[in-house]
């Protein structure tokens, strides 16, 4: 029959029964704040059920600032406890924030508990009143500083129990801004976590071969890291390929693009035209399959079949927030330059650990021929020019030369080995150096320990020979993002 459900293979990028037909696209938490105290006090102490209760709406209004929330009110008796659990399960919270104005007995978060899932991502929040020790208040003032005790007796139960392993713990006052940037991070590491489940991943080809740190099991990335990987066969991207002519307008738009905004040497129209044709391709190749990142094996693979670069196809996914691309097959590079981002806001260099320079204490990184020309520091132009690597074209080929802004850098990567999963976090300067004319994009990165005994590390840690490497300080978010998955920790 004429609608008989195919396989996307089949459909070449039409409506079929395994592939979605739409993006999921990111999406933010919704956060459920459980506020708990202990209703025996409120007959002891006039007036500490009106500060506690108060108390606790500071918190969860301070929380809805940055996210969207699901507060109950303040929990204090086990009927509370219920109908909390029931309305958080009601509205479908990814996560849950667990804070007490007083001293709990846990049994009542645990009822809250029961109507959640087993695996809900908890941040613990010990909270106080006051931040430092009032001599001449009475006890009422000392249970409203109480609630880290409940919280203590609350994870040593969970440890007890071996129940919920991965919880986060958060200590300040009610008004600690540092405490809610704490929360707000374990929100943002979550988010990523979570998004990641729904993140598919495009492979045209495979790893470069004899590139054996990049090599992965599929069942165990999914299993640990959320995404899955979907094999598109170079077919697919060839027949996109052809039903591009040389004179489609978007081709001639994006040549048009190339030399406007970029400063180009040594290509001629013809050169450019051939790599914008198939980077409309890998455009199209994003859209048609619904991809939220793409791995391509170009060189000898894809080069050789379009008789052109995939660098500007790559760049230009990038720049216009398509997809997260990479090359050479690099699956988990691709995974994590996404978590770089997400936590960053800079989209990630995709680089070699390639020279040391012990009179700077740096490493050079070496680029792949594409970045998001958004990325490029301001003072110097985004150069266009030959591809330095020649896979067999005719002609030239284009390839990006860019330097990132100086300042402060967050590298890592992450490998699977006979011991299971383990995540590199490092952190240097991006130098003010001289542009190395050597047409590719370069980024010099001064390391916090010798230059040398850093690489030492590096290599007897064992890290794959790609570094993902985007501005900012992000330690904390990926040591929180390793740590929430049950992966080691490599500070390098």
């Amino acid at each position: 029959m004429s609608d008989d459900i195919q396989s996307f293979e089949v459909t070449m990028g039409g409506a079929s029964g395994d592939m979605l037909s739409a993006r999921s696209g990111d999406r933010a938490l919704k956060v459920g704040v459980l506020a708990c105290a202990y209703f025996e006090y409120w007959r002891m102490y006039e007036g500490l059920l009106e500060d506690v209760t108060s108390d606790m709406k500071q918190v969860a209004e301070r929380i809805g600032t940055s996210h969207e929330i699901v507060y109950p009110g303040l929990v204090d008796t086990l009927d509370k406890a219920d109908a909390a659990g029931r309305l958080f399960k009601e509205q479908h919270i990814d996560v849950l924030v667990i804070t007490e104005g007083t001293y709990c007995t846990d049994y009542i978060v645990h009822q809250a508990l029961l109507h959640l899932p087993g695996d809900m991502p908890l941040c613990i929040y010990a909270s106080q009143a006051h931040g430092v020790l009032d001599y001449e208040a009475g006890y009422d003032q000392s249970l409203r500083n109480s609630g880290p005790m409940g919280l203590i007796q609350l994870t040593a139960g969970f440890r007890k129990m071996g129940k919920y392993a991965n919880y986060e713990v958060v200590v300040g006052t009610i008004d600690d801004d540092e405490a809610y940037e704490e929360i707000d991070r374990f929100i943002k590491v979550r988010t990523t976590i979570a998004n990641l489940k729904h993140w598919n991943i495009g492979l045209v080809g495979h790893v470069f071969r004899g590139m054996y740190d990049f090599q992965y099991d599929k069942t165990s990335v999914t299993g640990k890291l959320g995404p899955h990987v979907i094999d598109i066969d170079i077919k697919h991207l060839a027949a996109l390929f052809d039903a591009i002519g040389m004179d489609d307008e978007r081709v001639l738009a994006l040549c048009r693009k190339v030399r406007s905004e970029y400063h180009v040497e040594a290509l001629t129209d013809a050169d450019i035209q051939r790599s914008a044709r198939l980077a409309i391709a890998q455009q199209d190749l994003v859209t048609n399959y619904n991809l939220d990142g793409l791995a391509l094996l170009g060189q000898h693979h894809i080069e050789t079949l379009a008789n052109a670069a995939c660098h500007l196809g790559l760049s230009e996914i990038l720049a216009s927030d398509q997809a997260i691309a990479v090359t050479e097959g690099d699956v988990l590079g691709l995974i994590m330059s996404k978590v770089l981002k997400d936590f960053t806001g800079h989209t990630p260099f995709f680089g070699e650990w390639e020279e040391v320079d012990t009179s700077l204490n740096a490493m050079m990184l070496l680029g792949h021929g594409f970045v998001d020309p958004r990325e490029a520091r301001a003072d110097r132009p985004v150069q266009v020019q030959p591809t330095c690597e020649d896979w067999g074209f005719k002609g030239q080929s284009l390839g990006f030369q860019v330097a990132y802004t100086p300042g402060p850098v967050t590298l890592t990567h992450v490998i699977e080995d006979p011991n299971g999963w383990r995540l590199l976090i490092s952190q240097g300067e991006i130098l003010d150096t001289p542009p190395l004319q050597i047409s590719e994009t370069t980024m010099v990165v001064k390391m916090e320990k010798p230059v040398k005994q850093y690489l030492k590390e590096l290599m007897k840690l064992g890290f794959a020979h790609h570094a993902i490497a985007a501005p900012g300080n992000a330690v904390a978010e990926l040591k929180m993002f390793a740590e929430q998955l049950g992966i080691e920790v490599c500070r390098v």
